[in-house]
């Protein structure tokens, strides 16, 4: 609303202004013309037959100044102020780093919206400084606060939109601990506010999205299932009414799927697709649509590694049983040469180089134990196991020194650990199977498949092929540095720390590592299944960053300088007049 429609002064002020107008219209329209003689009639009569003459109004310049008086008296009546340079507060703007933000058109998307509206805002008012806030997967500072407009577009060259998350709460959370409550809070983002109360603070929330349907990926993953591999892929349709998707698989240049998916209306629908084991990476895609990052996944191969698993076990029943149980893993390779993982019933270990030791105490003389069991369950053996019920016969043995217990029935220990040389694991399993009921159950296979995934973990190299955008790819690495490369070409040379390498990806598509002569291709895929979704879109206002009361504080009065200058006008006016008078 025009500020001016609020006072009622003002407002009588704008209803004078085209009464000013019509009264000097009215008054020079028709004037006294003195004539010598009526013959000029005939003139006039000429002056008619060739057609109507525009005269255009000659107002006098005194009416212009009593308009520029009646102006000035208009300003004066809204009360203008002018903020006080040395009251200019910072500014902390938080910004939707989310894909969503470049849904639509490029020049028409919100995250374009919010930043013409930025760049007004900036022209508009003056602050202290400007500190962007970057709020993806997990909110960042962009730099430290800024003042000259080349810095502070170098900082918003960082908003990318392409996190698959936005914490807005915990960006603002942190814009309010840096500002002190002594900054001004701007939030531009494409969704509502989860609550629009922010009387306690000088948060204003733009939002600038639009609602729109839009298809696409939610899940994407690639396992080994013996001499194939299975992808499954699911599509969601985020729209009212039923759609249907034309789905292309590619794997390099040739075509291995491409036909219609109908996906119902706020529904999902499954594609799984079995290829034979060493296809390389596929690309599956869907038309575009509202959201372009997820209308694209990739998925690698993925890992086939196996752990190389040695028996020096003489016990032909128990020998036979872990043949078995080791099989049933899926997870043991076919060799044994150079073994990672060696099984053995001895007291001194066999002599291999970086290779895991599990000792079985499988003595005859043992107690028969029924619980309860103590079990440490954030331990990698213990995942999964469930012992309520069963039968676990063991020797009374004593904790050694070093190990700790995994598995314990009062202070007898059952299974325990130890890390040796900083990587190598020496594990014992204290069981008489003969007399136990711990092989019947399906705790067994979980127990040594549980041995081997950690064993596999723990062997450098990237286990894991397939990722969602903002997950971290963590694994073992082995000496010496490493060399990451980007979809896009770029790379970046990674040092482990110990010997664990993690790091975070900001792009999607087909990524490779290179080290300890190892090169391994993985993906990156956007999967955001809320991300996608923007029905719940948003654009409006909440918040704002006036209050009377510092108003009054921060902003001085200029009403004075139009009164003048309008007293100034009049005293012209007045003078104007008394010669007119005096002349006449």
């Amino acid at each position: 609303m025009i500020p001016a429609l609020t006072y009622p002064l003002a407002l009588a002020g704008l209803v004078a202004l085209p009464a000013l107008a019509a009264i000097y219209f009215l008054r020079h329209k028709h004037q006294r013309l003195p004539i010598s003689s009526l013959l000029l009639w005939q003139h006039q009569l000429k002056s008619r037959e060739g057609g109507a003459k525009l005269d255009r109004p000659r107002l006098p310049w005194i009416f212009f100044l009593e308009l520029l008086i009646l102006a000035l008296l208009i300003t004066a009546a809204t009360g203008p102020r002018w903020q006080l340079p040395e009251t200019t507060r910072p500014l902390i703007v938080i910004l939707d780093d989310s894909a969503s933000m470049l849904a639509g058109d490029e020049k028409d998307s919100p995250r374009t919206r919010a930043e013409e509206r930025l760049t007004s805002l900036l022209r508009e008012r003056k602050f202290h400084s400007v500190r962007f806030l970057l709020a993806g997967r997990k909110p960042r500072v962009a730099g430290s606060a800024v003042t000259e407009p080349e810095e502070i577009r170098a900082q918003l060259a960082q908003w990318t939109c392409r996190a698959p998350a936005a914490a807005m709460e915990a960006a603002v959370a942190i814009a309010t601990d840096l500002g002190r409550q002594q900054a001004e809070i701007l939030v531009l983002t494409d969704r509502a506010p989860e609550h629009d109360d922010f009387s306690s603070g000088r948060i204003r929330w733009l939002a600038f999205g639009r609602s729109a349907p839009n298809l696409a990926f939610v899940n994407a993953t690639r396992t080994a299932h013996g001499d194939q591999d299975r992808c499954l892929l699911e599509l969601a349709n985020h729209a009212a009414m039923p759609h249907s998707a034309r789905l292309t698989i590619r794997s390099g240049t040739n075509t291995l799927h491409s036909g219609m998916v109908p996906v119902p209306a706020r529904s999902r629908e499954r594609v799984i697709l079995n290829l034979p084991a060493g296809t390389p990476a596929i690309e599956a895609e869907l038309v575009a649509d509202g959201l372009a990052a997820d209308n694209h996944v990739w998925l690698a191969p993925p890992s086939r590694r196996r752990v190389r698993v040695q028996l020096s076990v003489e016990d032909e029943p128990l020998r036979a049983l872990l043949e078995r149980t080791l099989e049933s893993t899926g997870l043991r390779a076919a060799q044994n040469a150079n073994p990672e993982l060696v099984l053995h019933t001895s007291l001194s270990a066999p002599i291999a180089t970086n290779a895991w030791h599990v000792r079985l105490v499988n003595h005859t003389n043992s107690a028969a134990y029924t619980g309860p069991f103590v079990m440490d369950h954030a331990h990698p053996l213990a995942r999964g196991l469930a012992l309520d019920g069963i039968i676990w016969s063991a020797t009374a043995l004593t904790n050694a020194p070093g190990y700790l217990p995994v598995i314990s029935a009062g202070n007898i220990p059952l299974l325990f650990a130890r890390t040796v040389a900083l990587t190598r694991q020496e594990i014992v399993l204290n069981l008489d199977t003969s007399a136990s009921t711990l092989p019947t159950t399906p705790n067994w296979p979980v127990l040594f498949h549980n041995l081997l995934y950690w064993r596999l973990q723990e062997i450098p190299g990237l286990h894991e092929r397939n990722f969602r955008l903002g997950q971290d790819v963590s694994f073992r690495a082995g000496p010496g540095a490493w060399r990451w490369q980007s979809p896009q070409g770029g790379t970046k040379t990674l040092s482990p720390v110990g010997n664990a390498l993690s790091f975070e990806t900001d792009s999607i598509g087909l990524h490779r590592i290179t080290g300890d002569n190892i090169t391994t291709e993985f993906s990156v895929n956007f999967i955001a299944n809320d991300e996608s979704d923007l029905a719940g879109a948003k654009s409006g206002s909440w918040g704002d960053w006036t209050r009377p009361e510092e108003t009054r504080r921060e902003y001085a009065s200029v009403l004075w300088i139009f009164l003048l200058l309008a007293l100034t006008g009049l005293g012209g006016h007045l003078r104007v007049v008394t010669r007119s008078k005096e002349t006449a």
